[in-house]
């Protein structure tokens, strides 16, 4: 139960990144890769929460 709680913590922040990203994009010089980076961050923690849980219970 620990390592999906912990796999579903990941993949939630990851879902926050996405969200907080998609409704903070600012018109300016660098928003490009302020939403580059947290799109990356976001698409990273759900991607590391789905490979934590299947690592973890051994169905990799």
């Amino acid at each position: 139960m620990k390592t999906i709680g912990i796999g579903f913590i990941l993949i939630l922040i990851g879902i926050l990144i996405l969200w907080y990203t998609s409704k903070n994009s600012k018109k300016g010089v660098l928003s490009s890769i302020n939403n580059f980076q947290g799109y990356t961050g976001g698409i990273g923690f759900i991607i590391w929460g789905i490979i934590y849980i299947l690592n973890n219970l051994h169905l990799w």
